[in-house]
């Protein structure tokens, strides 16, 4: 599969979630989100050992110190990446949210909804 490919993959089933998403209440996506944040707390041993091999990799193909520091997962960026997670559970829930609306003279309602 070619990056092109793999791209476009990743961009269908970000539409298919998106639609899978809509409908759902506040709680059960929160419940979503602090349910990754557990299990990427929970995978940290088995996803920094993935990560190791992959940085082994990048080494031999010669990707630079910086670069390799940046793909580095550690403890304290796991944490970061669920505690991210939760954060935004916290948040309000800005689907249905009416940005922008505006009322034509003949009565006609145009409105900007927050979609996810």
């Amino acid at each position: 599969m070619t990056l092109r490919e793999e791209l476009e993959q990743i961009g269908r089933q970000a539409r298919r979630a998106s639609n899978e998403l809509r409908p759902l209440s506040r709680a059960v996506k929160d419940a979503a989100l602090r349910g990754a944040a557990a299990r990427l707390r929970a995978s940290g041993d088995r996803l920094k050992a993935a990560n190791a091999k992959d940085l082994a990799a990048g080494r031999e193909k010669g990707l630079s110190a910086a670069m390799l520091d940046r793909l580095e997962l550690t403890d304290a960026r796991i944490e970061a990446m669920a505690g991210g997670l939760d954060i935004v559970a916290a948040l309000p829930d800005p689907v249905g949210d009416i940005v922008h609306q505006h009322i034509h003279p003949n009565g006609l309602r145009i409105a900007q909804i927050r979609q996810p």
